[in-house]
């Protein structure tokens, strides 16, 4: 196996050593090089040897090197030596299967691969992980992983999973918490499902983890209209949400009086479909879960009320409007009161966009497209320009139907500007202020 160099980091190691672009990489320490995390396991150690073969000459080479702690190799690969390795469940609430049809195809893979977790942070089953991969996370200390755990209950499981062959999940991660590594867990709670006794179950298993098991999210099923011939999944009620948000709570009490940590976690949604106020920041302790979107408004509160003192005493009048998913309105409202208090002049208009592409029930900002903002703003007073998250734009800069800003633009002919997902940056566009 041998992994085509494609650039050397100017004044590295193997700069200083004649490897070059277009060289292959062949073997660190006589081992075959698999992956990226091998790359990285290797170029951690201070001494150690590679094996490189010329591009021109194909003669192979090995270098025996010393380095200073953090000094690295310098090498970069094509594909970051990554192939994407997929998901083997049919689970009865995934999203990539409630997606309608005809987008981009990207939006249909379905990754579930462990590389990912530990690089990354995204959530995986270890479902498709072999006993070779489970060894190699343990010899190479591979840490902290990012783990879909959903139930503990093995054949429960295997159900939500729809995977008769998953893997009893605790065993494995027994495993890692008695070899030292650290993970981070997560369960998508339905209703009538996983919840109730089945979620006292899972928290109580994994709370014996901690601290290797570091953190628990739980986060409400996503459903979209398009769930032709799917598993029949019910929504969370109101009513639901508060009383996983009080049960929660207790536990939270009881994690942080033995453990010095609330452990488990409810995601924003549940809060804000429960009518309950969004905790304060220093609650989520470290934010270790705000990808899951645990914590996620509550850092973006304080990040505002930080921000303002920063901000000038007085600006000019000014009318704008902000763009947001139906279960953010409120909050974005509670904020937009904080920030009237402060500048009296400043009128700001909330427009709850209803996501009509995915359906009615899904509420949250992120998931929201170029054609409902729109349809929706179209005709609107959104004052001088109109504020999006960014967290609408995939990596392309557009919406999820393929839409830019620039054509909602032209289709509502007023000016749409997307803000970074923190507040300081919120609080200076909403101003105006450089």
């Amino acid at each position: 196996m041998r992994h085509k160099i494609i650039g050397v980091d100017e004044n590295s190691v193997c700069q200083e050593l004649g490897i070059k672009a277009g060289d292959f990489l062949v073997a660190m320490n006589e081992q075959p090089v698999r992956d990226l995390l091998d790359y990285q396991y290797y170029d951690s150690m201070n001494e150690l040897s590679i094996t490189v073969i010329d591009g021109e000459t194909q003669e192979a080479v090995i270098y025996d090197i010393e380095k200073y702690d953090h000094e690295h190799l310098g090498l970069s690969f094509e594909n970051d030596l990554l192939t994407m390795r997929n998901c083997c469940n049919k689970c009865i609430f995934c999203f990539v299967d409630q997606l309608p049809p005809n987008m981009r195809s990207t939006l249909y893979v379905k990754d579930d691969d462990w590389r990912m977790s530990v690089l990354f942070g995204n959530f995986v089953t270890l479902t498709n992980v072999s006993e070779a991969e489970i060894q190699r996370i343990i010899d190479q200390h591979i840490s902290p992983l990012y783990i879909s755990v959903h139930a503990t209950d093995l054949e429960l499981r295997r159900f939500m999973l729809g995977n008769p062959k998953a893997q009893d999940i605790m065993a494995i991660l027994r495993r890692f918490a008695d070899a030292g590594i650290h993970f981070h867990t997560q369960v998508v709670l339905c209703p009538e499902i996983n919840d109730g006794f089945h979620l006292r179950q899972t928290f109580e298993d994994l709370y014996t983890l901690h601290p290797y098991c570091e953190s628990l999210a739980i986060v409400p099923v996503g459903l979209t209209y398009h769930r032709k011939k799917l598993s029949k999944l019910k929504r969370f009620t109101s009513a639901d949400a508060k009383h996983i948000v009080e049960e929660i709570t207790k536990w939270q009490e009881s994690c942080l009086e033995f453990k010095g940590t609330r452990f488990i976690f409810p995601s924003d949604e549940f809060y804000v479909l429960a009518g309950i106020p969004v905790p304060q920041a220093s609650e989520y302790e470290d934010f270790v879960q705000i990808e899951n979107g645990v914590g996620l408004l509550a850092k973006f509160r304080q990040e505002v009320l930080d921000f303002i003192p920063e901000m000038p005493p007085w600006i000019p009048d000014r009318k704008v409007s902000i763009a947001t998913g139906v279960s953010a309105a409120g909050f974005m409202r509670e904020i937009c009161d904080i920030l009237n208090e402060h500048f009296p002049n400043l009128t700001v208009n909330i427009f709850p966009i209803t996501n009509f592409f995915f359906g009615e029930s899904v509420t949250v900002t992120g998931l929201l497209t170029g054609r409902d903002i729109a349809v929706q703003l179209d005709g609107k007073d959104t004052g001088s320009e109109t504020f999006i998250c960014d967290v609408m734009l995939r990596q392309d800069n557009k919406f999820l139907d393929d839409l830019t800003v620039k054509d909602v633009e032209n289709w509502i002919n007023k000016k749409i500007t997307p803000v970074e997902n923190n507040g300081a940056a919120f609080v200076k566009a909403i101003l105006g202020v450089q």
